[in-house]
C-alpha cells in the first residue's frame, strides 16, 4: 500500500495542530516521524486514520483520493494503528481482544473462534510471533500487550501500520522483538510508520524519516541522508543545551526508610527489600519492566498494601497510611501511568494542576473553588515547564502524551515535598523536555529533597543517580555508588540474580 498526505491542515477551535503538512508513504519501507511534543506527530497520523477529519488537504491511498468518516473506514481500507496508550480489555483472553469487533460468525450467530485461532497461528508462524492467545491480557507484560496491538492489525489484513510511540515502555528484548516484527512486515510489502522520540532507534529501523515542528513539515530525508545531530537540531530549532551531570554531594538525613519490606505481587511476594533515600540525593533504581519495581512503588506510595515491614516517611511511620496520608506527610509521585493514576482526562489542565495541593486554601475562597487562583497557577507550571496546550482551561484529554507527562511532573515537583518518587519521568516526552525534567530533578536534589527515580532507561539512571541500586526478580542489589556504576555491571545485574546481596529472596 501507498499513502500520500496532501497539504493537511488539522485545528482545534483557535489551535491549528498541523498546518499544510505533505508526507509519503511507501510500501514495503519503514518511516519514522519525529518531532517535539506537541509538534503535531500524533495527530497528522490520526487523520490519515480517520480519527480526526482534515480541515485541509486530501488523503490518497493508492492512487485513489478517500475520505474516511471513521477509523472504521480506514480499517476497512487496509490501515492499522498501534495507539500510545493500549485500547485493551484486560479481563479479556489475548484471543478475544484480538477478534473484538471483527468476530467470524457461524451458524445461529455464535462466534467461530477456531476460524480465527487458525488465522492467527498462520500469522505466527509467518512472522515469528509467539503467544499464549488464552491468556487474560491482564496477565501480560507491556511488551505482550504491544504484540496483541498488533496482532489485532494483522488479523483485519491491515497493509499500512501506525505505531505510536511504540518503544516508549519497553525493555531491550521486547524492542527487539518488535523491530524484528515490524521488518518482516516491510520484507512483505506493508507499509510501516512509528512515531518516535528516540533517534536511536530512528537510525536503527527508519528507511526516510519526517521531522515536524510547530505543525509544520521541517524536513523529509531517507535515513542515510542525515544523522542524530541533525535531527536533533531540527526537531527543537536550534542546538540542545549541553547534558547537565549531577556534582557529588554529601546527603543529609534519611527521609525514605524501607526495611523488611514484603509486597504482594502476581504469582509471588516481592521482597524483603531494605534501603534509605537520603535528603539531597538521587538514589535510583534500574531494572527490566517487570521484575517488581511497580509493586515497589505502589506500595511506597500506598497504592497497595504491604504484607511486611517498615517505611517511614520524614520519620513518621507511614506504612498503613493512605495515599492522601503520605502526601501530606510529604511525598510527591510522577507515575508511571498517567493516563489512569497521574490525571484525570476529562477535567481542566488547571484542575489536574491544583489537584492533591497540601493546602486547599489556596485555591478556594470560603466555601467556593477561586478559579481565578487556579487558572494563574496553571500558567505558571505551562510557562515554567513549555507545556503546549491552548491554556488552563483546555481539557487534559486534547493534549499529546508528551505534555501530559510534563504536567504531571510540573505538578508534583511544585508541591516541594521532601521525597520525591519519580516513576519513568520522561516516558514519552522529546529530546528536550527530557533534559528540562531531569534538570528539574537534580534542581531538587541540589535543594536538599530526597528523590527516589525508578527507570526501565538505563542511561537516565546513569545520568542522574547519586547510588544505583538494580531490581530483579523481586529482589533489590546492594546501593553502587555512581562513580563505581557502569552500564556493563548495572546491565549484569538487570539479567541476573547473583550480586543482589542482602536484599535478595
Amino acid at each position: 500500500m501507498h499513502a500520500s498526505l496532501r497539504g493537511i491542515r488539522v485545528r482545534f477551535g483557535q489551535l491549528v495542530a498541523v498546518d499544510d503538512v505533505s508526507v509519503d508513504i511507501e510500501a514495503g519501507r519503514v518511516l519514522a516521524v519525529v518531532g517535539e511534543n506537541g509538534a503535531g506527530k500524533s495527530t497528522l497520523m490520526n487523520a490519515l486514520f480517520g480519527l480526526f477529519q482534515p480541515e485541509a488537504g486530501e488523503i490518497v491511498v493508492d492512487g485513489q483520493p478517500r475520505r474516511w468518516a471513521s477509523p472504521q473506514d480506514a480499517i476497512r481500507a487496509g490501515l492499522g494503528m498501534v495507539h500510545q496508550h493500549f485500547m485493551l480489555q484486560e479481563e479479556m483472553t489475548v484471543l478475544e481482544n484480538i477478534v473484538l469487533c471483527g468476530e467470524p460468525v457461524r451458524l445461529f450467530g455464535f462466534v467461530d473462534f477456531a476460524v480465527a485461532r487458525r488465522k492467527l497461528e498462520d500469522g505466527f508462524a509467518q512472522n515469528g510471533i509467539s503467544i499464549d492467545l488464552d491468556a487474560r491480557v491482564g496477565s501480560l507484560s507491556v511488551g505482550q500487550k504491544q504484540v496483541v496491538e498488533i496482532l489485532k492489525m494483522l488479523y483485519r489484513d491491515a497493509s499500512l501500520l501506525i505505531l505510536d510511540e511504540p518503544t516508549a515502555v519497553l525493555t531491550p528484548l521486547e524492542k527487539d522483538q518488535l523491530f524484528a516484527i515490524l521488518r518482516g512486515f516491510a520484507q512483505q510489502g506493508k507499509a510501516v510508520v512509528i512515531i518516535t522520540h528516540k533517534l536511536d532507534e530512528v537510525m536503527e529501523i527508519a528507511d526516510h524519516v519526517v521531522v515536524m515542528r510547530g505543525g509544520r513539515l521541517v524536513s523529509s530525508l531517507p535515513v542515510g541522508e542525515t544523522s542524530k545531530d541533525r535531527l536533533s537540531r531540527e526537531i527543537v530549532g536550534g542546538e540542545l543545551p549541553p547534558a547537565l551531570r549531577a556534582a557529588a554531594r554529601e546527603p543529609g538525613e534519611v527521609v525514605l526508610g524501607v526495611d523488611g519490606l514484603h509486597v504482594a505481587a502476581r504469582g509471588h511476594d516481592i521482597g524483603p527489600i531494605s534501603f534509605d533515600v537520603r535528603a539531597g540525593e538521587i538514589v535510583g533504581i534500574a531494572g527490566v519492566s517487570g521484575n517488581g519495581q511497580s509493586e515497589l512503588i505502589q506500595a511506597l506510595t500506598g497504592l497497595r498494601p504491604a504484607k511486611a515491614g517498615m517505611i517511614s516517611l520524614a520519620g513518621t511511620r507511614v506504612e498503613t497510611l493512605g495515599v492522601r496520608e503520605r502526601r501530606l506527610a510529604g511525598q510527591s509521585y510522577i507515575p508511571e501511568d498517567r493516563q489512569r493514576v497521574g490525571l484525570a482526562l476529562g477535567a481542566s489542565v488547571a484542575d489536574n494542576a491544583s489537584a492533591g495541593h497540601d493546602d486547599p486554601r489556596h485555591f478556594t475562597r470560603g466555601p467556593f473553588l477561586d478559579r481565578s487562583a487556579m487558572a494563574r497557577y496553571a500558567r505558571d507550571l505551562i510557562e515554567r515547564y513549555r507545556i503546549k496546550v491552548a491554556g488552563p482551561q483546555a481539557l487534559v484529554s486534547t493534549m499529546s502524551g508528551g505534555n501530559k507527562q510534563k504536567l504531571v511532573v510540573s505538578r508534583e515537583l511544585s508541591r516541594a515535598t521532601p521525597l520525591i518518587i519519580a516513576e519513568n519521568p520522561t516516558w514519552g516526552v522529546d529530546i528536550g523536555a527530557i533534559e528540562l525534567i531531569h534538570a528539574e530533578l537534580m534542581r531538587m536534589r541540589d535543594a536538599g529533597h530526597a528523590v527516589l527515580l525508578v527507570s526501565t532507561e538505563l542511561d537516565e539512571v546513569l545520568k542522574l543517580s547519586d547510588r544505583i541500586m538494580v531490581m530483579y526478580s523481586g529482589s533489590l542489589s546492594e546501593p553502587i555508588a555512581a562513580a563505581e556504576a557502569d552500564r556493563n555491571r548495572i546491565g549484569a545485574l538487570m539479567t541476573s540474580r547473583t550480586g543482589l546481596g542482602s536484599n535478595a529472596a
